[in-house]
């Protein structure tokens, strides 16, 4: 064999280009987004999402939910990603993390250095200062996300 052909042969091998397999740069877009410190769209998330997580889990709550392979977001394992539908009012890209808020909060504010303030409600929330987001779910799990309205001005 020449050597372009084994080149070619070892990329295509490589883990790297194999389907649903994450990038490298998968953490960093996600981190980006959820800390609401990048520019984005539904349709940017949801074409990007199919490329390296595949079909969609489910439709639910107006968003796309897709496997996240345990990707590691803020220091803190996550097990569902979503993106809202192109239809919805709101341009959302989120996590599902799957521990408790005290838990989640503290990791990303070490790790990503920057911090979230407690917000009044029937259940936990906190707001950072960039419109990043996390909930507390009743069954001990987190939210994480950054959601901004489409106000027709928009992509």
């Amino acid at each position: 064999m020449r050597p372009l052909q084994l080149l070619i042969l070892f990329c295509l091998a490589s883990p790297a280009f194999a389907a649903g397999q994450l990038p490298t740069h998968f953490g960093d877009k996600m981190e980006a987004a959820l800390s609401c410190r990048s520019e984005w769209s539904n349709d940017w998330w949801r074409s990007y999402f199919r490329q390296y997580l595949g079909d969609p889990l489910r439709v639910w709550g107006e968003a796309e939910w897709f496997e996240a392979q345990n990707a590691k977001l803020g220091d803190n394992t996550v097990s569902e990603v979503f993106v809202s539908l192109p239809t919805s009012g709101a341009l959302m890209v989120g996590a599902l993390i799957p521990d408790q808020i005290e838990t989640v909060r503290k990791k990303i504010e070490a790790s990503m250095g920057f911090a979230f303030v407690p917000l009044a409600g029937s259940y936990p929330r906190y707001l950072s200062k960039f419109g990043s987001v996390l909930v507390g779910l009743p069954n001990d799990q987190t939210k994480w996300y950054c959601a901004r309205w489409n106000l027709g001005n928009r992509p």
